[in-house]
């Protein structure tokens, strides 16, 4: 069994044993999952690091005491989510199965479930889905679902180019009789295990699948890493977070101090004061006093800015509130696409690596729509970026060139040749109808 930061590598033909199976979802539960749950912190605008030092100050009374994490991390998430999953369409030559796989999508909410998936892909760097059936056999509905990344451990095989040789699935119970539930999903079988006190064992006799590969898709996000596409922003995170916490508690404290004692103070007292700045062994006629200090707000300012700045040039997400971002006001779609282009050119590598999943997912389908009888065909996955509409800027420039057709003019403006020639064709037609059968179909209409 070989570790890898999202995945295990299994190094045999051989089915998992209850033994295997145990020892892969121990060492998740220890080494893999703080890594999620890290993400999921900052996602759901936590931040553990600064949520630790803030308990350890509530548990010793320490006051001020404000936590105030902020939510770039979501931020980027989200606005890179919108960008490249907000129009995912799915092509084909083939109208009849075009129609029928689009209907089968749309009956499983696609939209939610590609928004889903594409966060969770961003956020941990590992997006899963489960195609699966429901029915019977006179009757087989098809099926897939988002499932959260954080209860599915993934096990592939020792290939060159390793194919997921099965998935666990974790079903936290902490009932008196069982801690967990496991499903481990192979290509043609689905087992069913319980562990109670660190022992396992299987509860339900398996269920026969009918899949050539296992019928989990994976997504994932980064091609160079097996951490979040967004794991470099996390320490501009912590920084932001210390000081933004930071210049709230000095806010309501209103000066830093330093406290001048004129007696040398043993350890003991000096762990009861592990907060303050002391100045030892002053001469002062046995009396305390302070010596304050106030932050510049303008070094607070020009640190946060740095900050924020950093957080957006590393996550390659474009800041669309800085002031200095030249974004608001009037701005020309051109102008939106040049300072969208290195998020695009991100989004595009993100893309690559993504579509695999996406690619599964409607190969899983395809083997169950032809277990059904059904003829199936190639599908063309396209992911429509949310940009702005240049169009009109476009179609001013190009009506001014002579050396270029057409339909190369319609093909630069995002246009399909082929449906505006039908649309002209009928648009003529209805003009060089005779006046007269224009006039009765007008009386027809009204």
């Amino acid at each position: 069994m070989n570790n890898n930061n999202n995945f295990f590598i299994w190094n045999s033909e051989n089915k998992l044993t209850p033994d295997d199976v145990l020892e892969f979802f121990n060492n998740y539960l220890n080494i893999k999952l703080p890594v999620l749950k890290m993400y999921h912190s900052y996602y759901e605008i936590e931040n553990d690091k600064i949520s630790r030092y803030w308990r350890n100050r509530e548990r010793r009374n320490k006051t001020p005491n404000n936590f105030v994490p902020t939510s770039y991390y979501k931020t980027v998430v989200d606005s890179m989510s919108g960008y490249m999953f907000n129009n995912v369409q799915y092509e084909s030559e083939n109208q009849i199965y075009s129609e029928l796989i689009n209907d089968l999508l749309t009956d499983n909410n696609v939209d939610v479930k590609d928004m889903m998936t594409g966060i969770n892909a961003l956020m941990y760097n590992k997006g899963v889905e489960l195609v699966y059936t429901t029915g019977d056999e006179t009757s087989t509905d098809i099926k897939y679902t988002s499932l959260d990344p954080r209860n599915i451990i993934l096990i592939y095989d020792n290939k060159i180019e390793p194919d997921l040789f099965c998935a666990i699935r974790i079903i936290n119970v902490n009932s008196e009789d069982i801690d967990y539930k496991l499903d481990v999903i192979y290509s043609d079988e689905w087992q069913y295990y319980q562990i109670k006190n660190d022992v396992i064992k299987q509860y339900e006799q398996p269920r026969a699948l009918f899949f050539n590969e296992c019928p989990v898709c994976v997504y994932r996000a980064n091609i160079a890493s097996n951490k979040s596409p967004f794991h470099q922003i996390l320490k501009y995170i912590d920084a932001l977070d210390y000081l933004i916490t930071g210049n709230s508690n000095e806010i309501e404290k209103l000066v830093d101090a330093l406290l001048i004692l004129g007696t040398t103070l043993s350890d003991e007292q000096l762990f009861q004061m592990d907060e303050w700045k002391v100045l030892e062994e002053i001469k002062s006629e046995d009396r305390a006093e302070y010596l304050t200090k106030n932050m510049s707000p303008e070094f607070r300012e020009y640190a946060s800015k740095l900050l924020i700045q950093e957080i957006h040039k590393h996550s390659h997400v474009i800041d669309w509130y800085s002031p200095d971002s030249g974004l608001s006001g009037a701005v020309s779609a051109k102008a939106l696409k040049t300072r969208l282009f290195d998020m695009d050119m991100y989004a595009n590598r993100i893309e690559k690596i993504y579509k695999e999943g996406a690619e599964k997912r409607i190969r899983l389908i395809n083997q169950i729509m032809n277990i059904k009888s059904i003829e199936t065909d190639s599908i063309k996955i396209i992911y429509n970026k949310s940009l702005p509409s240049d169009l009109e800027d476009k179609a001013g420039a190009l009506n001014l060139i002579t050396f270029m057709s057409d339909k190369t003019k319609q093909e630069l403006c995002g246009l399909d040749p082929v449906i505006e020639a039908e649309r002209l064709d009928e648009q003529r037609g209805s003009f060089e109808e005779e006046p007269e059968e224009r006039e009765i179909k007008t009386e027809i209409e009204d």
